[in-house]
């Protein structure tokens, strides 16, 4: 990623302007553990009405520049712009750059492609959804969405290969009725309204025999799954992985009331190039669906985080530690905090379920606290952690 090396200097002052990236402050990490440690710097900007950080810190008797990795952001180019933007101001003297020459790979963009705020503020339909969890190779998903044109897919998968194959294949193939979103599916149906989805696929997932905490499936998920199916609308798994499909019946077994349907070995039309690999190896194909029996009750949107506290920064410096706090499925760590004045700094932290985290900052300013990036969704587990932060705060600060 873009990098620059230069001569040490002092640092810029701020706030400061330059080559239309604004300069608003810089913090310094805070040596709270006292013990000998090299000082890294936080430098906040925006660009392009876009807020981010850079990190600065000492490389042998010399400063390396480069995006924050807590909130570094696309397109690459607007931190490569930034990084110019301060070494230029500073006038430093530069031993070793990529930010001019470096071949980036080119962002992924695509009509189909969507963020997960997308969801949250703008996603609606009036067609049934069905959703696709962990699509692979798309082959699936490809064929349900071209043999159903009037259903709503919604692809979920964390592997960036496999989603740039799907788009490329949606566009030859002129499909419209898909939508990809790269985001962890046990928290995507905190987004979806209740009794919109028909079907949610659950196709060949990774078996984590010896980790399975990171399933997909669990009581959890299943119950979410319920309510965002209408009646009717099924939850189905299939997997080649015993074990998988034993823990999955098991899960569903613990419900008050279930219709699940088992199959083993069953045919469908159209088949993943890795179930063809396994049939050849006379491996045995495991189907578990869920019927959901009952209509479920709407559920508010989704907002997101937001502090009404204030706090004195002065005392929350000299009490900090860095701190790992857990509650029933979900955690927060305080991991670092950086002084950008007496009454001003930075804690960086990372915080929800214990499956999938989030990762941010805290900035304190004149007293005032807010998350930055400044979108943080409010899923079940943020909000549980999100009460458990300001805990921490009044602890400290009452």
């Amino acid at each position: 990623m873009p990098h620059i090396v230069f001569e040490k200097k002092d640092l810029i002052s701020t706030p400061s302007q330059k080559d239309g990236v604004d300069f608003k402050f810089i913090a310094k990490s805070y040596n709270f553990t006292q013990k000998t440690r090299k000082i890294e710097y936080r430098i906040a900007l925006e660009h392009e009405n876009k807020e981010f950080l850079l990190s600065l810190k000492p490389k042998n008797d010399d400063f390396m520049i480069k995006a924050d990795k807590v909130t570094r952001l696309s397109p690459v180019t607007l931190v490569k712009n930034a990084l110019n933007a301060y070494v230029n101001l500073n006038n430093a003297k530069v031993l070793f750059s990529n930010t001019n020459n470096l071949k980036l790979k080119e962002e992924i963009t695509n009509k189909y492609l969507k963020d997960i705020n997308y969801f949250v503020d703008e996603f609606k339909t009036d067609k049934e959804i069905q959703i696709e969890i962990g699509f692979g190779s798309g082959r699936h998903l490809l064929h349900q969405a071209k043999t159903n044109p009037n259903i709503q897919f919604v692809g979920l998968e964390i592997h960036y290969p496999s989603i740039e194959q799907l788009l490329k294949q949606l566009e030859l193939q002129n499909i419209t009725n898909v939508l990809v979103v790269n985001y962890d599916a046990r928290l995507f149906m905190e987004f979806i309204e209740s009794n919109k989805v028909g079907r949610i696929f659950v196709h060949f997932p990774v078996p984590w025999d010896k980790k399975p905490h990171r399933r997909v499936f669990s009581a959890a998920f299943i119950e979410e799954a319920l309510r965002v199916l209408h009646v009717n609308g099924t939850l189905e798994l299939r997997t080649d992985s015993q074990l998988y499909f034993e823990f999955t019946f098991s899960q569903m077994m613990q419900l008050s009331k279930a219709n699940v349907q088992v199959k083993k070995n069953a045919e469908l039309e159209i088949t993943s190039k890795y179930e063809d690999r396994w049939r050849k190896m006379e491996k045995d194909i495991y189907d578990v669906t869920l019927t959901n029996e009952s209509a479920s009750l709407p559920i508010p949107k989704l907002g997101t985080l937001r502090f009404d506290e204030c706090v004195d920064f002065a005392k929350v410096r000299d009490s900090f530690k860095d701190d790992l706090l857990r509650g029933d499925g979900f955690f927060v760590h305080f991991e670092e905090l950086f002084e950008i004045d007496d009454k001003s700094g930075l804690i960086r932290l990372s915080f929800g379920a214990n499956e999938r985290n989030e990762k941010c900052y805290i900035l304190i300013q004149e007293g005032k606290l807010s998350y930055l990036p400044d979108r943080i969704l409010a899923t079940k587990s943020n909000l549980a952690a999100h009460t458990l932060i300001k805990e921490w705060f009044h602890g400290i600060c009452d």
